[in-house]
């Protein structure tokens, strides 16, 4: 047996005796030892759990970074994709103000070339988006210097922008495009035919206007004596402009100039008709010029020279017209509609 005695610091109150035997000795031991061990046990776990825990909460907390970082890179990866298809179009702009100019092709040049897609993984996708945010930005470093030097060259020959065609002639919003400059299949002969300009169908009396500066140099129906293929034209009206270009306005129900009279850009010259070899009411609008050959007009694509209307496949049209001569066969322009030309 073992006895312990409890004794109050107040000699008044009683002692306490309590008394163990054997067996609660050992049970109390036996106790104290499991629950020093598992003391012991978890001060040992305690690290172990506490670190688990912690990369548990640090891992939990990454994983939600980087999926709103994958969102945010997503976001600018969709705005880079939009930004890259309004550069190409205004790249593409700029070309064609290169070629309606006649300037050094250098100048239009410079496209920006896109990487290849990724792999798929988050460090790919990284690196794919870094690339393309160097490549945008070089691209629009270039856009803007060759913008700079367009506006310089404008600025120092403002007589020559405006006698350069470069607009639609009719509304952008009331005409169809029925027959592209190029090869075709004629619809009164059905032959290969060249088609030296663009058949803008549009409702009898849609205004017709001047695409540039220039002067009147031939108004009404050219005389079937003097060439059938101008005489199929029905009215027609022809504007000289500067000596570089030549446009034609052919089937106009009526013409509203004279010969020799000065017409500016966006002026009202006539209204669509379906006068001469015509199947339905319909422009033919033509553009010559003498830039390769002077003296010579040799028709080229209107649309590369229309600035203001977007067409389907500019880039390739550009292409096209630098790499294919396609102007042959083409009937050359009488006299009358060259004018007197400038000394």
């Amino acid at each position: 047996m073992i006895e312990i005695q409890i004794h109050p610091s107040d000699i008044r109150r009683r002692v306490r005796y309590l008394f163990f035997d054997r067996r609660r000795v050992t049970v109390g031991i036996v106790a104290a030892t499991v629950l020093l061990v598992i003391v012991i046990g978890s001060m040992a776990a305690a690290p172990t759990v506490i670190r688990r825990v912690y990369k548990t909460n640090i891992l939990h907390t990454a994983r939600q970074e980087r999926d709103v970082q994958r969102e945010r890179l997503r976001e600018n990866v969709t705005q880079m994709t939009s930004l890259e298809k309004s550069l190409e179009e205004h790249r593409v702009r700029v070309e064609k103000l290169v070629t309606v100019y006649g300037l050094d092709r250098s100048l239009g040049q410079g496209g920006f070339s896109l990487p290849l897609h990724s792999r798929g993984g988050a460090e790919d996708e990284l690196e794919d988006a870094h690339r393309r945010e160097t490549s945008l930005q070089a691209a629009m470093r270039r856009l803007q210097l060759q913008l700079d030097l367009l506006a310089q060259y404008e600025a120092a020959n403002t007589d020559m922008v405006r006698h350069t065609p470069s607009v639609l002639p009719v509304p952008a919003d009331q005409f169809v495009l029925t027959s592209p400059f190029g090869n075709r299949i004629s619809p009164f002969t059905r032959a290969a035919d060249f088609h030296k300009g663009l058949d803008l169908s549009a409702p009898t009396g849609t205004p017709i206007n001047a695409t540039a500066d220039g002067v009147v140099s031939y108004a009404g129906r050219y005389p079937l004596s003097q060439s059938v293929a101008w005489w199929r034209f029905g009215n027609v009206v022809v504007i000289n402009h500067a000596d570089r270009f030549i446009t034609i306005y052919g089937h106009c129900d009526t013409v509203k100039v004279k010969a020799g009279q000065t017409v500016r850009q966006g002026e009202n010259i006539a209204t669509v008709g379906s006068t001469g070899w015509s199947t339905n009411s319909h422009l033919h609008y033509e553009i010559r010029s003498d830039l390769e050959e002077p003296g010579v007009y040799k028709p080229v694509d209107p649309r590369i020279y229309i600035l203001n209307y977007t067409w389907n496949n500019e880039a390739t049209l550009l292409m096209r017209a630098r790499t294919v001569k396609e102007y042959k066969d083409f009937d050359p322009l009488p006299p009358a509609f060259i004018g007197k030309r400038r000394v």
